[in-house]
């Protein structure tokens, strides 16, 4: 399938030389994370934030009027949150980890727990700072390989008294964004609903998520009608709209329980602005209007998908090993070897080779295709790059500095002296 749109304006790509990659990885100190942009040529590190926004969002932006409360752009961001989720309550936040930081601080008391299918770094890392623990329980068998384990669930149920909180990540980030199934978020519910816990949806990635489900049960429904459904499951929903909402910032909490629009109301005003602009701009709030539609157009969210499996394609045929099944948002590829520190060595060696700029996220390197960015001949060039990358000899590499936190982000690394140096 081609991609539904035409390119109306382009970004020139720079030239990075040798050279250039070299002295840029040694200042970054071998962590991609650390590199500057500028000198990147192809950048799939992350899809939050990075994709590209239509003429349409654009138009909405030049047009939208900028005032301090009761903004028209607040109206029609709340309208199209109400379409799509189904939640009577449509907050914008400035972006997802906002959103968290809020809610969490709201449902969760010193000592709760907190349950997934899989919680991204960031999220865990905003409960525990509340004191509360984190607990994922996973179901990895395809094809809905991010699905919640049933069984530890409602094991964990009965088990922890503290249990305030379900959280079901979707996609699941782990391992390229894997489907969460509705059979699996129908059972959550009734566990939800059977022990008096709240169900919550991460649903930063749900068209992806609504996409694969449709692919996978051979679905005639459109994904906007696969994805209320699953928000029709759930109590509540937050994401980050930099996702699957296709803009560069923003985020949502969704929800009906008319007793939390008080406290979290005062909790937006003291930590970002007033309630209808949640610490964004009304340029910001038609953007992600506007992309909130376009995101659950069938045509947009399938080609997304179409070429996350286009890039494990090409490199499958390339003999690279990739995780199977592949996921909605990126692809997931395991390092040749099993020397320390090894996805961090491959991510490196893979910028020395061609300038692309991958993520290193638990102990695999993973490749994130930012949304209308990149063509199929980009990716194949990226196949490319990641296969001879792979076949020299594997770069060594020690930990100079080791964060307590967001090792990934923030690890530091010196090559080993000797031979792979």
């Amino acid at each position: 399938m081609h991609e539904p749109y035409r390119i109306k304006i382009v970004e020139s790509i720079p030239r990075v030389s040798p050279a250039s990659r070299r002295k840029a990885l040694v200042a970054a100190d071998y962590n991609t994370f650390h590199l500057d942009a500028s000198s990147v040529e192809i950048d799939l590190i992350s899809d939050s934030g990075t994709g590209a926004m239509s003429s349409d969002q654009w138009s909405a932006i030049a047009a939208a009027r900028e005032d301090f409360s009761g903004q028209d752009a607040h109206a029609r961001f709340v309208a199209a949150g109400r379409e799509i989720f189904g939640f009577e309550h449509i907050q914008p936040v400035h972006q997802g980890r906002g959103a968290e930081n809020l809610l969490f601080r709201l449902l969760l008391e010193r000592g709760d727990s907190a349950l997934s299918n899989t919680f991204f770094e960031t999220t865990r890392a905003n409960i525990e700072a509340l004191e509360c623990r984190a607990h994922d329980l996973p179901d990895e068998s395809p094809p809905f390989s991010g699905n919640i384990d049933i069984r530890r669930l409602q094991r964990t149920l009965n088990e922890d008294r503290r249990v305030k909180l379900i959280v079901i990540t979707l996609t699941n980030n782990v391992n390229g964004g894997q489907p969460v199934s509705l059979e699996n978020l129908i059972r959550t519910r009734e566990l939800a609903d059977e022990h008096g816990v709240l169900l919550a949806l991460d649903a930063s990635r749900f068209a992806g998520n609504a996409a694969l489900i449709k692919q996978l049960t051979g679905s005639r429904r459109s994904v906007k009608k696969i994805a209320r459904e699953f928000f029709d499951l759930s109590h509540l929903a937050f994401l980050s709209c930099k996702k699957d909402g296709l803009v560069n910032i923003g985020g949502v909490i969704a929800f009906n329980d008319r007793s939390l629009i008080r406290p979290l109301s005062h909790e937006i005003i003291r930590q970002e602005s007033y309630p209808s602009a949640g610490g964004l701009a009304a340029r910001d709030l038609v953007a992600m209007a506007v992309g909130l539609s376009e995101a659950v157009d069938d045509r947009v969210v399938l080609d997304h998908v179409a070429k996350v499996r286009f890039l494990a394609d090409e490199l499958l045929s390339r003999g690279v090993e990739v995780f199977e099944p592949v996921g909605a948002h990126g692809v997931v590829i395991e390092p040749p070897s099993d020397l320390k520190h090894a996805p961090h060595a491959l991510a490196a060696a893979i910028y020395l080779e061609g300038a692309v700029r991958v993520g290193v996220f638990e102990h695999s390197v993973r490749l994130a295709i930012p949304r209308r960015v990149y063509t199929r001949d980009h990716l194949t060039h990226v196949a490319d790059v990641v296969d001879r990358a792979r076949r020299r000899k594997p770069i060594i590499l020690n930990c100079v500095h080791n964060p307590d936190e967001f090792f990934n982000f923030f690890a530091r690394f010196k090559p080993a002296p000797g031979p792979g140096r």
